[in-house]
């Protein structure tokens, strides 16, 4: 059996990743809870077990077979090239390396073809979180060849890690209770709001956010030249994102069949009479499903609402995915 460690274990993230590595009985001898300084001393559950949290900058790689980044940009580009010096597989959850056309960007359900022949010492990265599902919707679609791709998005505040959930619940308490309270996180007060910009402007108005979305789903996809139209809003929720989605097509649409599709694709499909015709953030959050709802056509476009857990299912679940697809295929022998 292997060791592994998770960089980052004491975000959201990392807390979903060492949950779901116990539930799925991940064949992992040891687990190395990694983070940086602000968090010495403090532990993590993993199962049943507490794990003390080792210092990122003192930590030796040489001692796993595979590490999970869930750190942020900044440190996976300092030490993922240390990790994998010392022979380290290296499964990343950050922009770092998603664009990078010599690293495999991978949900397994999408294109699991990608971690084919990949041998120890790899890098892998893991799409978005807001990315991923929408993926995993869409990928069951390609043979109705897609034409346009227009999606907004409605995204919890948790996508923003712990603070954003602090300020969220601080600004709520302080306007019942008619105090002031500080923005710190977002630019503008989050509670009783929504804010439609994520991340800074390009210089065509894009947000960060919205250039995300649009360039891994091509590179997911291999949809080089699909027009993806993205707008991304942060809303006052705690966990869950949802997204409205119309996908134009060339072929001629039968419901039936797109219903068909996406079922046998993995993802849940609630028709009108089931959970009163749609799940929202909430319903999804917790559960390891992608939810498909409002599924309807307007001419030869397909519109439909989508719903995930951002944290566990965009997330940390794609990442516990590649690490057990890859250990089948016996990357860590």
């Amino acid at each position: 059996m292997m060791q592994l460690a998770v960089v980052g274990a004491a975000g959201l993230v990392g807390q979903s990743v060492l949950e779901l590595l116990a539930q799925r009985q991940f064949p992992a001898e040891r687990v190395f809870a990694v983070d940086g300084p602000e968090h010495e001393a403090s532990t993590v559950s993993y199962g049943n077990l507490e794990l003390d949290i080792r210092q990122l900058d003192e930590f030796g790689f040489e001692n796993v077979a595979l590490a999970i980044f869930v750190a942020g940009d900044s440190v996976a580009r300092e030490y993922v090239p240390q990790a994998r010096a010392a022979g380290v597989t290296v499964i990343d959850f950050s922009s770092a390396f998603r664009l990078d056309a010599e690293v495999p960007l991978v949900v397994p359900a999408v294109n699991a073809e990608q971690l084919a022949g990949l041998e120890a010492g790899a890098l892998v990265a893991v799409p978005n979180c807001t990315v991923t599902p929408l993926a995993m919707a869409l990928r069951p679609l390609l043979p109705l060849q897609p034409k346009r791709l227009t999606v907004a998005t409605y995204q919890s505040v948790s996508g923003s890690g712990q603070k954003a959930l602090e300020e969220l619940a601080e600004q709520t308490t302080a306007l019942f209770s008619q105090r002031e309270s500080e923005n710190t996180v977002f630019e503008k007060r989050i509670a009783f709001n929504v804010l439609p910009q994520i991340g800074a402007l390009d210089e065509d108005g894009m947000a960060e956010e919205e250039r995300s979305i649009m360039l891994e789903l091509r590179r997911l996809l291999q949809q080089a030249e699909l027009p993806i139209e993205a707008t991304a809003v942060r809303v006052p929720v705690f966990f869950g994102h949802a997204w409205a989605v119309s996908l134009e097509v060339a072929a001629d649409i039968d419901l039936v069949q797109v219903k068909n599709r996406l079922v046998a694709a993995g993802l849940q499909c609630v028709t009108a009479d089931q959970h009163g015709g749609h799940i929202t953030p909430m319903e999804a959050t917790g559960n390891d499903g992608v939810w498909i709802s409002r599924l309807r056509k307007a001419g030869n476009t397909i519109q439909f609402w989508l719903a995930a857990d951002n944290v566990r299912v965009g997330a940390a679940l794609n990442c516990v995915l590649v690490a057990e697809a890859m250990y089948k295929a016996g990357v860590f022998e």
